[in-house]
């Protein structure tokens, strides 16, 4: 009796303890659910207040006031960089809105995002729809995270400078703006810059840094997986869009954003993005294998975002914010950056658009000339034989003893003309 009494104590002992810890592990993961708050409801008001985003209209710049309150609310420092685009044979203006939280430190961090939409105005053809996933989603991830650090008491070695961009669907121009802008000094001394653009739908979430694998991006992504906070990197053949444009004439999906232009300035680079770029339906990427395509859309709104996806859209907000909070407190953050600029490839040249075009002529005129050897060879190996044809005699119009001058002759001894006499 006493052994089954022992063996009932150790059994249930046992299961105690198995619970205990299970109860312990769930815990700690639902700790781990949600560092950076505000989320959704910046998405929700951002949204609200400002569906009709269109470049260069007075919708965007009333967008852009919008953001630029909420940083001045947070307590950051406030500037408004208006900027002038040759856009349909017209000057068209637009504006990036900037908030920094200055830390007094020589070294800087820039998380951007861009708030203007295509929902449609007198310049551009619109699909009148809120732009929830482009580029709402970044734009709510980009206020939680202003809104977090200016409030934590975190010792940092590096100002961060939060860039809402303007004008970036018609063609990247905020970003490539801000750039021209910036000091040799600024750029040398930018530790990164974290481009968030359509976060929340999709299948995945992604991280793009650069062409080549750098410092940084194994970082981030051991940060992530630390963290236990789900981000994948793109296909290792880092598939290519059918048609490059003039803008950027090698082009895939993760240079498809403002990331572009940091990184053609040799700036270190962070690209968030979230779409379906491991399909195998198709060559390249599509949003969703099980969803429709929404973004440029009429149905790029957030309802169709929760119809879609649930809370998984906003799953992944969370976790691009939290991603990039635990990146910027990590004790080695500053060393890896320093580590993977100073190890950072030189590939400047596939971005240039003048050697792009040389080398696109080189390649046509090399085609050319193959095409040219390879005929030239067909025909040595397999010439045409030459036919020979045989002319007939021309037709006699007066007869052969006139043509021939072996006519009748007169008197004189001379031809005689077969007229004579009519």
């Amino acid at each position: 009796m006493k052994k089954i009494t022992a063996l009932l104590l150790i059994i249930l002992v046992s299961f105690t303890l198995f619970f205990t810890g299970i109860s312990k592990t769930v815990s700690a993961q639902d700790e781990q659910i949600q560092v950076i708050t505000g989320i959704e409801q910046y998405l929700i008001d951002f949204l609200q207040d400002n569906p009709d985003r269109t470049s260069f209209s007075e919708n965007e710049q009333k967008a852009g006031k919008w953001i630029e309150q909420k940083f001045e609310d947070f307590g950051l420092e406030t500037q408004v960089q208006n900027f002038e685009v040759d856009y349909n044979k017209k000057t068209q203006t637009s504006q990036n809105i900037i908030g920094v939280i200055n830390n007094q430190k020589e070294k800087q961090v820039i998380i951007c995002a861009h708030y203007d939409n295509i929902y449609g105005s007198e310049e551009i053809n619109g699909f009148e729809a809120e732009g929830a996933y482009n580029n709402g989603t970044g734009v709510a991830v980009m206020l939680a995270l202003a809104d977090y650090f200016a409030k934590i008491q975190v010792d940092l070695d590096f100002n961060i400078i939060f860039l809402a961009l303007g004008a970036e669907e018609p063609g990247l121009n905020g970003s490539s703006y801000y750039v021209s802008k910036m000091l040799s000094s600024e750029k040398e001394n930018t530790l990164l810059v974290i481009d968030l653009d359509c976060v929340g739908g999709g299948d995945y979430l992604y991280l793009y840094c650069d062409e080549l694998e750098t410092i940084h991006q194994q970082f981030i992504k051991k940060i992530a997986d630390d963290n236990n906070r789900a981000l994948k990197l793109p296909p290792k053949n880092k598939k290519t869009f059918s048609i490059p444009t003039s803008l950027t004439p090698y082009m895939h999906y993760g240079l498809n954003s403002a990331n572009l232009n940091f990184l053609k300035n040799g700036i270190n680079s962070a690209h968030f993005f979230s779409r379906n770029w491991d399909t195998t339906k198709k060559i390249g990427m599509v949003e969703s294998e099980k969803h429709p395509s929404i973004i440029y859309t009429k149905n790029d709104t957030l309802e169709i975002l929760r119809k879609y996806y649930g809370d998984t859209f906003l799953q992944k907000m969370n976790n691009a914010a939290d991603i990039i909070y635990y990146t910027l407190t990590n004790d080695n953050f500053v060393k890896s950056m320093q580590d993977s600029l100073a190890n950072k490839k030189d590939y400047s040249l596939m971005l240039d658009t003048r050697f792009i075009a040389y080398l696109k002529l080189c390649l046509i005129i090399i085609m050319g000339v193959i095409v040219m050897l390879l005929i030239r060879q067909f025909n040595n190996r397999y010439p045409m034989p030459v036919i020979k044809i045989r002319q007939a005699p021309p037709t006699s119009v007066f007869g052969d003893e006139y043509e021939n001058s072996k006519g009748p002759y007169n008197q004189n001894g001379e031809n005689k003309n077969p007229f004579d006499g009519y």
